[in-house]
């Protein structure tokens, strides 16, 4: 039973991410060779989450926090998506100069709310699904931090760059800001 609902759990925030993939971000010509690579590390690794705890199992309480954390990580990419359904923000690693900065809805709080999802949902199968899937976890949520370090920079040589600056001053990159710095 348990196998059972963390697999839906699970299914419905990698699931969701795929749907945004397809057709939710801008994607202008080709998808980047960068974000196939991603895409293929990230069903590879989803895969072996669902393998490790179809054969091993799972404990009540290490299940539940996964679910917990993939229910959390789909209802935070919904809430972004919502957020963004007007403007949508390109795909990942397509290098282009950002020409508009979303700041309400979760980018609120965050800068990358998608990448928070992603990490909160790889930190759900890790937790689920033990030792072994800790690896491929921190390698992907690595991936995503250094891939919001790297349209930071895009920000900073964009139109928006002083916009920006502003509302990085306020808000977290990947995690919320715990205490805001004074002015």
């Amino acid at each position: 039973m348990w196998i059972t609902l963390l697999v839906a759990a699970a299914f419905a925030a990698f699931g969701s991410f795929a749907w945004g993939l397809k057709y939710h971000f801008r994607v202008e010509g080709e998808m980047p060779k960068r974000m196939r690579r991603l895409s293929g590390v990230s069903t590879a690794a989803f895969l072996l989450f669902i393998g490790v705890i179809c054969l091993r199992g799972v404990t009540p309480g290490s299940g539940l926090a996964a679910m917990v954390l993939f229910l959390g990580s789909a209802a935070l990419f919904w809430w972004a998506v919502r957020t963004t359904r007007s403007r949508p923000p390109a795909v990942a690693h397509t290098g282009n100069i950002p020409t508009m900065i979303h700041s309400d809805g979760p980018y609120a709080y965050v800068r990358h709310p998608f990448y928070l999802a992603y990490t909160l949902a790889w930190l759900g199968t890790a937790i689920g699904g033990g030792p072994i899937q800790w690896i491929p976890a921190a390698v992907i949520i690595a991936w995503y931090y250094v891939t919001a370090r790297e349209e930071e920079t895009d920000f900073a040589t964009s139109a928006v760059a002083a916009d920006y600056a502003q509302y990085r001053a306020r808000t977290g990159l990947i995690l919320p800001r715990v205490l805001q710095r004074s002015p």
